[in-house]
Order: structure tokens, then C-alpha cells, then sequence
């Protein structure tokens, strides 16, 4: 072997193994954001989930605990947005969240008496732009 033939192949092997580990370490740091991005959109998805089923349970208990209320102005009535401290628990558990809540009426009859149905729905949506998670419920409530 030839010492001057040699000269520059440490530098060469020393600058391959540096971009090849900028490589790695730019490939791991994509990785654990998209880790990030989708826990986040996990937790955003069990808040939009509760969050709806709380519209849900807003708008039937609007509807069935009317009192003496006639059946379609309580149908009207059951129709909100809700939104953390107005309709949902203000305790951290809904940042970001908003539910809106809409109620249809068909009054039909059975056997000659007066029967309604009530069609509530409730489209609820949690977390930040661009990670936001959208579910859409509906229920049937008859009296």
C-alpha cells in the first residue's frame, strides 16, 4: 500500500458516515411527529365521541322532560350549540369542543292517539384546525 494513494479516504468515509446518520435523524423526527399528530387525533376523537353523545343526551332530555310543553315547540327548543361552559362540563375535559344539537318532529298516530317522534341529532367536532375530528349522531326518542 501506497501512503499517498491513501491521503483523504478518512475524510471521505467521515463525511459519508455523518450524512448518513443526518439521514436517520431526520427520518426519526418525522417519525415521532406523525406519533404525535395521530395520539393527538386519538384523544380528539374520544372528545368528540363524549362531547357528541352529550348533545345527544342534551336534546332528549330537552324533548321527554317537557312537562306540559307542547311537543314541537320543545323540539325547537332542544336545538343548540354547545360548547364548553354552555351545555358541556367547563372542567378541561372539552377544550376546542362544539357540539351542535337539532331536533326533528313527526307527530303520527297509534290506534287513534296522538304519538310523537323526535329525531335528535348532534354533529360534534373537537381539537385544533387541521387536526380536527368530526362525528355526526343521531337518535329517535317516541312518547
Amino acid at each position: 500500500m501506497f501512503p499517498s494513494r491513501q491521503r483523504g479516504s478518512t475524510l471521505i468515509i467521515a463525511l459519508f458516515v455523518t450524512v448518513v446518520m443526518l439521514v436517520l435523524g431526520v427520518a426519526l423526527m418525522q417519525m415521532l411527529e406523525n406519533q404525535d399528530d395521530q395520539m393527538l387525533l386519538e384523544v380528539n376523537g374520544s372528545r368528540t365521541w363524549a362531547a357528541g353523545q352529550s348533545g345527544l343526551d342534551w336534546g332528549l332530555a330537552r324533548v321527554l322532560n317537557r312537562g306540559t310543553e307542547i311537543a314541537a315547540t320543545a323540539c325547537a327548543n332542544a336545538a343548540a350549540t354547545l360548547t364548553p361552559g354552555a351545555g358541556l362540563p367547563n372542567n378541561g375535559g372539552f377544550p376546542g369542543c362544539r357540539v351542535q344539537v337539532s331536533c326533528a318532529h313527526t307527530p303520527f298516530m297509534v290506534d287513534g292517539v296522538a304519538r310523537n317522534r323526535f329525531m335528535i341529532t348532534a354533529n360534534a367536532s373537537c381539537g385544533p384546525s387541521g387536526l380536527t375530528v368530526n362525528r355526526r349522531f343521531e337518535s329517535q326518542a317516541f312518547d
